[in-house]
C-alpha cells in the first residue's frame, strides 16, 4: 500500500458537499439514507459504508482511507473499498479531487461499465493484478465502435419522458380541497364506498362479466381512451396530493411515452425524507386510492343508470379504474406503487437491486464457483429479497414479452423497430455485457481458457443443445379440441310456414316408432296459394297448346316456360303442405318444452314444434381448427383413444372419428358459440342477416358413443378432447402466443 517519491500522487476523492445523511432505524438495524439535492435520488447506506463516504474529505488519499478504517476495526478488503469508492463516484455522489496522469476524472468519466469503473478504482489502491504471461496483450471490452453511439439511443425509442410543469404549486391547491381524504374520517369514508361498491359488483358478477367483454368494442375506443387519461390524471393528482398532505415537496409533472403509450407522472422522490413508514405507504398508494374511490362511484352509477350508452360507459370506467389499475400499478413485481409499499412495508429500501443482486450472486456461485459477496441484508429479508427478484424477473420476461410482441404487431414497421429495440436494451447487451464480465474474470490459461471460460462454454453449448431439442423433438403437452354432446341422427320438426298447430298425437317424452304421426298443422292460406298455382299451371299449358297450333311457336315456347316454373312452384308448395302432418322419421323419445301448449296456437315458419331422439344413441361433434388438424389425424389414423373432459368435472373416453373434407364458418352446434359462453370465436354474418358466424373455419369430426356412455352424459354438454401433440415445445409456444395476440387483434 505504499508508494515511493517517484510515483505519481494518489488521489483523493471528495463526497459532493450536496449530498445529506438521515439515521433510520430498518429492519432493527440502523442505516442512512443520503439524498443528493442536485439530482433529487436517494440512496440507502450501511453503517460501514456511511463511515466511508463521511471520510471522503478530499484531503486522505485512498491508502490513508483504508489504513483509517483498518484502524476502526473496518475489516474492508482493497476490493470491496475500490469498488464502494467508484460505486460513489457512479452515482455522482462522489469525484476526484486528483490523481495520477493514467487514471484522472476523464479517464473515468469514459469508463462505460461499472467494471470498468471498479477496475480503475482497484488500481488506485494498488490490488496486485493476477500473474499472467508477459507476452498477452491487455484485454478491454469488445470495441463496439459507431453501434455504441446507437446504443446510448435506445433508452430513448422504449421511453421518453417530457417535463411540463413544477407540480408543487398545484399539489397546494389540489390538497387544499382534497387534503382530508386522507386524514381518519377520509379513509373511513373511502373504505365505506369500496367495500359497497365491491358487495355490489360480488352481487351482480355475471353483469360485470359480460361488460368485460365488451371492453374492446371499437365503438368505445375514443371515449375509453379518454377515460383511461382522465383515470390516469387523477392517479398522479393522487400521489402530489398524498405528498403535499404529509408535507413533501413535489417535483416535475410531465408525460411519458412508454412504447408508444403516453403516460402522466409526478415526482415525488422527497417522501424518502418522511420517518413514519405509514405516511411513505400513502403516498406510494395515494394514485390507487383515488382511483379505486372513482372505480366505486362508477359502480354505483352502473347500478342506478338505465339500460343504454351511459350505463355501459359506467361499467368500463370501474373496469378501467378498479381492476386494471390493481393488475397494474398495485402489482409488487412491476417497479410502480405495489413496488414500493412492500419496499416500505418489508423495510428493503431498493428491493429489486438488492434481490437481483443476492440472486445473481446466487447464481453465479452455483454454476461458475464465484464467491458471492457480502450480503448487504441480514435474516429473513435475504431469502425474501432473492425470491421477490426471482418472482419479477419471471413475470417482467412474460410481460415485457408481450408487450414487445403486442406492439410490433399493432404498429406494424415501427412497432418492430421498437420490439428490435426493447430485446436488444433489456436481453441482448445485459447478456453480452454479463457474458464478457465472466469471460474476463481471470487471466487466459491453457488454449486462452481458464476454469470460468470453459464453465460458460459448456453452459452456452448446453443451452445450445436445449434448444435445439425444444425445436426439434414433439411437444409432451397435449393438444384440446372442443367438442359437443348431441343426439344421433335427431329429427328436428318445424312449421314449414305460417301456420295453426290443428292437433297433436303424442306427449312429451312419449317413445315412437318410426311413421307414427306426431302433429297436423293447418295453413288455409297456404292451401289457397297452391290451388291458384295450380289454376295458373292448367291455364299456362292451355295457352301454350293454344299458340302451338296456331303456328305462333316463341309465344308457344314463353308460355310453356312460364308453365314448367309455376309446375316447379306447386311442387314446393304440395310438400310444404304435406310437411303440414309431421310424422316420425325414427324411432325414439319426443322432447320439446311446449309439446302439450302447442294445440290451437299459431306458429311462424321455422318455429321448432318438437324433436324425436333416443338418449341411449349421442355422439360427439369434434370442431378442429386448421392448425390442428394435421395431430388429430394422426390420433385417427393410430385409433388411439382420447380422454374427453366435459363441463362439470366428467371424464370419458372415445376414438376420433375422420375428418370431414370440408371446413365450415357456420356454427355447427349453438353451444359452442362464445356468445352463448362455447370456446369458439364468433362475429356477424357479412350478408347482414343478423346470425353469427366463426371468425375462422373449422373442420368437423362425429364420434358415435356407446349406449353405456350414452345414457352418462347429456345432450349439449361442452367439453374438450385431448390428442397428442406433434409440434415442437418452442412452435407450439410461438403458436399459443401468436393466437391470443390475433385474437385481441381481431378485438
Amino acid at each position: 500500500m505504499s508508494s515511493d517519491a517517484n510515483s505519481p500522487s494518489m488521489p483523493t476523492v471528495i463526497l459532493d458537499p450536496e449530498v445529506t445523511f438521515v439515521a433510520r432505524e430498518i429492519g432493527g438495524h440502523t442505516s442512512y439514507m443520503s439524498h443528493h439535492e442536485a439530482t433529487g435520488k436517494f440512496f440507502q447506506l450501511g453503517p460501514e459504508e456511511y463511515r466511508v463516504a463521511s471520510l471522503l474529505d478530499g484531503v486522505r488519499d485512498v491508502p490513508e482511507l483504508f489504513e483509517t478504517l483498518r484502524s476502526e476495526g473496518i475489516e474492508w478488503s482493497t476490493e470491496e473499498l475500490a469498488k464502494f469508492i467508484a460505486q460513489l463516484i457512479k452515482a455522482n455522489l462522489a469525484v476526484i479531487k486528483h490523481g495520477p496522469p493514467r487514471c484522472d476524472a476523464s479517464s473515468l468519466a469514459a469508463a462505460t461499465t461499472s467494471s470498468e469503473i471498479e477496475d480503475r478504482a482497484s488500481h488506485w489502491l494498488e490490488v496486485p493484478e493476477p500473474i499472467s504471461d508477459a507476452d498477452t496483450p491487455p484485454q478491454s471490452p469488445p470495441p463496439l465502435g459507431a453501434f455504441a453511439t446507437l446504443l446510448r439511443y435506445l433508452p430513448l425509442m422504449i421511453s421518453q419522458r417530457i417535463p411540463l410543469v413544477r407540480g408543487d404549486r398545484i399539489a397546494t391547491v389540489l390538497e387544499r380541497y382534497l387534503g382530508r381524504a386522507f386524514d381518519a374520517s377520509g379513509i373511513a369514508v373511502w373504505m365505506l364506498l369500496v367495500a359497497s361498491s365491491l358487495c355490489l359488483v360480488y352481487g351482480h358478477a355475471d353483469s360485470f362479466a359480460s361488460e368485460l367483454r365488451q371492453m374492446f368494442d371499437p365503438a368505445l375506443w375514443p371515449i375509453l381512451l379518454l377515460v383511461w387519461i382522465v383515470a390516469k390524471l387523477i392517479h398522479e393528482a393522487g400521489h402530489a396530493i398524498a405528498a403535499k398532505h404529509h408535507g413533501v415537496r413535489v417535483g416535475q409533472v410531465g408525460i411519458m411515452f412508454f412504447l408508444l403509450a403516453p403516460l402522466a407522472y409526478v415526482d415525488v422522490t422527497d417522501a424518502w425524507k418522511l420517518r413514519r413508514r405509514f405516511q411513505r405507504v400513502q403516498i406510494a398508494l395515494g394514485g390507487v386510492y383515488f382511483e379505486l374511490a372513482v372505480a366505486s362511484l362508477a359502480a354505483w352509477a352502473w347500478w342506478f343508470l338505465p339500460d343504454g350508452y351511459s350505463k355501459h360507459l359506467a361499467a368500463q370506467i370501474f373496469l378501467i379504474a378498479g381492476p386494471a389499475t390493481l393488475l397494474v400499478n398495485a402489482n409488487p413485481l412491476l417497479r410502480l406503487d405495489g413496488y414500493y409499499v412492500l419496499s416500505d412495508l418489508t423495510e428493503i429500501p431498493n428491493l429489486r437491486m438488492h434481490g437481483r443482486r443476492q440472486l445473481g450472486a446466487w447464481l453465479q456461485n452455483i454454476f461458475f464457483g464465484i464467491p458471492q459477496p457480502r450480503p448487504w441484508l441480514v435474516g429473513w429479508r435475504v431469502w425474501f429479497a432473492s425470491l421477490h427478484a426471482g418472482c419479477s424477473i419471471v413475470f417482467q420476461m412474460v410481460w415485457m414479452g408481450g408487450l414487445v410482441l403486442g406492439v410490433a404487431m399493432w404498429a406494424r414497421g415501427l412497432g418492430i423497430l421498437l420490439a428490435i429495440a426493447g430485446v436488444l436494451m433489456w436481453f441482448v447487451i445485459p447478456t453480452i455485457r454479463w457474458t464478457w464480465k465472466i469471460w474476463m474474470l481471470h487471466p487466459a490459461e491453457r488454449f486462452g481458457l481458464n476454469h470460468y471460460r470453459r464453465r460458460l462454454l459448456f453452459f452456452a453449448s448446453l443451452l445450445v443443445c436445449v434448444f435445439q431439442q425444444l425445436g426439434t423433438v414433439s411437444s409432451p403437452f397435449d393438444r384440446r379440441v372442443a367438442v359437443v354432446v348431441r343426439f344421433q341422427d335427431e329429427q328436428v320438426a318445424r312449421s314449414p310456414s305460417d301456420a295453426f298447430v290443428e292437433s297433436v298425437f303424442v306427449q312429451r317424452s312419449q317413445f315412437v316408432e318410426q311413421g307414427t304421426l306426431l302433429m297436423r298443422l293447418s295453413d288455409p292460406e297456404l292451401r289457397i296459394k297452391r290451388d291458384q298455382k295450380a289454376d295458373d299451371l292448367e291455364i299456362a299449358e292451355l295457352q301454350s297448346i293454344q299458340f302451338r297450333r296456331q303456328g305462333e311457336l316463341a309465344k308457344s315456347a314463353a308460355y310453356r316456360e312460364n308453365a314448367n316454373a309455376l309446375r316447379r312452384q306447386v311442387a314446393e308448395l304440395d310438400h310444404q303442405i304435406s310437411q303440414l302432418t309431421v310424422v316420425a322419421l325414427r324411432s325414439g323419445y319426443v322432447l320439446g318444452s311446449n309439446v302439450d301448449s302447442l294445440p290451437g296456437r299459431f306458429v311462424p315458419a321455422g318455429y321448432e314444434l318438437l324433436r324425436v331422439s333416443d338418449p341411449h344413441e349421442m355422439e360427439l361433434l369434434a370442431v378442429v381448427a386448421e392448425h390442428d388438424v394435421d395431430a388429430y389425424e394422426q390420433v385417427h389414423k393410430r385409433g388411439d383413444s382420447s380422454r374427453v373432459r366435459l363441463r362439470g368435472g366428467q371424464t370419458i373416453h372415445a376414438k376420433p372419428a375422420s375428418l370431414r373434407s370440408r371446413a365450415y364458418r357456420t356454427v355447427m352446434h349453438p353451444a359452442l358459440a362464445a356468445t352463448a359462453g362455447g370456446p369458439l370465436a364468433v362475429e356477424p354474418a357479412l350478408d347482414g342477416s343478423g346470425e353469427m358466424r366463426l371468425v375462422q373455419p373449422y373442420l368437423e369430426s362425429v364420434t358415435k358413443l356407446d349406449p353405456i356412455t350414452s345414457t352418462e352424459v347429456r345432450a349439449g354438454q361442452l367439453g374438450t378432447m385431448t390428442i397428442r401433440d406433434n409440434r415442437p415445445l418452442l412452435s407450439r409456444i410461438y403458436n399459443a402466443v401468436r393466437t391470443d395476440f390475433e385474437k385481441l387483434g381481431r378485438s
